[in-house]
Protein backbone atom coordinates (compact mmCIF):
# COMPACT_ATOMS: atom_id res chain seq x y z
CA UNK A 1 0.00 0.00 0.00
CA UNK A 2 1.84 3.42 -0.79
CA UNK A 3 0.20 6.38 1.32
CA UNK A 4 0.40 9.60 -1.07
CA UNK A 5 -0.87 12.00 1.87
CA UNK A 6 2.51 13.91 2.72
CA UNK A 7 4.65 14.16 5.91
CA UNK A 8 5.36 17.44 7.05
CA UNK A 9 8.02 17.72 9.47
CA UNK A 10 8.06 20.11 12.19
CA UNK A 11 11.40 21.32 13.08
CA UNK A 12 11.89 21.08 16.65
CA UNK A 13 14.40 23.44 18.58
CA UNK A 14 17.16 22.43 21.17
CA UNK A 15 15.79 23.40 25.06
CA UNK A 16 17.39 25.99 26.63
CA UNK A 17 20.63 24.73 28.36
CA UNK A 18 21.39 24.11 32.14
CA UNK A 19 24.82 23.68 33.52
CA UNK A 20 24.57 21.69 37.08
CA UNK A 21 27.29 20.59 39.05
CA UNK A 22 27.97 17.17 41.59
CA UNK A 23 29.00 19.71 44.61
CA UNK A 24 27.55 23.29 45.79
CA UNK A 25 29.85 25.83 47.68
CA UNK A 26 27.72 28.04 50.01
CA UNK A 27 27.84 31.36 49.69
CA UNK A 28 28.41 30.80 45.39
CA UNK A 29 25.35 29.92 44.25
CA UNK A 30 26.28 30.36 40.17
CA UNK A 31 29.67 27.78 40.64
CA UNK A 32 30.21 24.81 39.72
CA UNK A 33 32.72 22.74 41.61
CA UNK A 34 35.72 20.95 40.55
CA UNK A 35 39.10 19.41 42.23
CA UNK A 36 42.49 20.71 40.93
CA UNK A 37 43.95 17.63 38.96
CA UNK A 38 40.92 15.40 38.39
CA UNK A 39 39.05 15.10 35.50
CA UNK A 40 35.88 17.39 35.48
CA UNK A 41 33.50 14.71 34.05
CA UNK A 42 32.04 13.33 37.24
CA UNK A 43 31.45 17.06 38.10
CA UNK A 44 29.62 18.79 35.43
CA UNK A 45 26.22 18.21 33.50
CA UNK A 46 25.00 20.03 30.87
CA UNK A 47 21.23 19.20 30.06
CA UNK A 48 18.84 20.06 26.94
CA UNK A 49 16.77 18.10 25.24
CA UNK A 50 16.91 18.18 21.07
CA UNK A 51 20.55 19.29 21.25
CA UNK A 52 22.59 17.63 18.51
CA UNK A 53 25.41 20.04 18.36
CA UNK A 54 27.01 20.44 21.90
CA UNK A 55 30.13 22.08 23.35
CA UNK A 56 31.29 22.97 26.86
CA UNK A 57 34.02 25.10 27.96
CA UNK A 58 36.28 26.02 30.26
CA UNK A 59 38.10 29.23 30.21
CA UNK A 60 37.53 29.53 26.79
CA UNK A 61 39.22 25.75 26.44
CA UNK A 62 37.19 23.10 24.53
CA UNK A 63 35.89 20.30 27.42
CA UNK A 64 34.95 17.54 24.59
CA UNK A 65 31.20 17.03 25.82
CA UNK A 66 30.19 13.66 25.18
CA UNK A 67 26.20 12.74 25.66
CA UNK A 68 26.21 10.23 28.12
CA UNK A 69 21.80 10.01 28.66
CA UNK A 70 19.45 11.35 26.44
CA UNK A 71 20.26 14.79 26.95
CA UNK A 72 22.69 14.95 29.01
CA UNK A 73 26.42 15.69 27.99
CA UNK A 74 29.71 15.50 30.20
CA UNK A 75 32.97 17.43 29.87
CA UNK A 76 35.19 14.35 29.15
CA UNK A 77 38.87 15.02 28.68
CA UNK A 78 39.15 17.99 30.23
CA UNK A 79 41.34 18.54 33.53
CA UNK A 80 40.75 21.12 36.40
CA UNK A 81 43.96 23.15 36.96
CA UNK A 82 44.86 25.92 39.66
CA UNK A 83 44.08 28.80 36.57
CA UNK A 84 40.45 27.70 36.32
CA UNK A 85 39.97 29.12 39.49
CA UNK A 86 36.17 30.92 38.82
CA UNK A 87 36.82 30.55 35.02
CA UNK A 88 33.47 30.65 33.02
CA UNK A 89 32.04 27.21 31.88
CA UNK A 90 29.39 27.28 29.12
CA UNK A 91 27.72 25.15 27.71
CA UNK A 92 26.17 26.11 23.94
CA UNK A 93 23.57 23.63 21.97
CA UNK A 94 22.23 24.02 18.90
CA UNK A 95 20.69 21.35 16.31
CA UNK A 96 20.35 21.55 12.54
CA UNK A 97 16.93 23.96 13.33
CA UNK A 98 18.63 26.78 14.62
CA UNK A 99 21.14 29.21 13.49
CA UNK A 100 22.38 30.41 16.88
CA UNK A 101 23.54 28.20 19.85
CA UNK A 102 21.54 28.34 22.78
CA UNK A 103 24.33 29.18 25.80
CA UNK A 104 24.42 29.57 29.09
CA UNK A 105 27.63 30.14 31.58
CA UNK A 106 28.56 29.44 35.32
CA UNK A 107 31.64 29.98 37.16
CA UNK A 108 33.93 26.71 38.27
CA UNK A 109 34.99 26.93 41.81
CA UNK A 110 38.11 24.94 41.35
CA UNK A 111 38.65 23.33 45.65
CA UNK A 112 42.26 22.41 45.75
CA UNK A 113 43.02 18.94 47.10
CA UNK A 114 44.28 21.08 50.07
CA UNK A 115 40.79 22.18 50.42
CA UNK A 116 39.62 20.07 53.92
CA UNK A 117 36.03 20.88 53.84
CA UNK A 118 36.13 19.81 50.13
CA UNK A 119 37.91 16.66 50.94
CA UNK A 120 35.48 15.76 54.08
CA UNK A 121 32.93 16.40 51.67
CA UNK A 122 34.01 13.50 48.91
CA UNK A 123 35.80 11.26 51.56
CA UNK A 124 32.33 10.82 53.45
CA UNK A 125 30.41 10.61 50.62
CA UNK A 126 32.25 7.71 49.55
CA UNK A 127 32.12 5.97 52.71
CA UNK A 128 28.62 6.21 53.62
CA UNK A 129 28.17 4.62 49.54
CA UNK A 130 30.78 1.77 50.10
CA UNK A 131 29.46 1.10 53.52
CA UNK A 132 25.89 1.12 51.94
CA UNK A 133 27.11 -1.63 49.37
CA UNK A 134 28.60 -3.80 51.51
CA UNK A 135 25.67 -4.30 53.80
Amino acid sequence: MIFETPIKLVPVPPSEPALSGTYTIPGCENCLVAVKGERIVSYITCHSSYATHVNITVGGKDANALMFTTGGFRPTLYTAIEEDHMAAVTCGVGNDDVETALTTTKTLYEAGRSNYDMFRFQRSSICKYQATANH
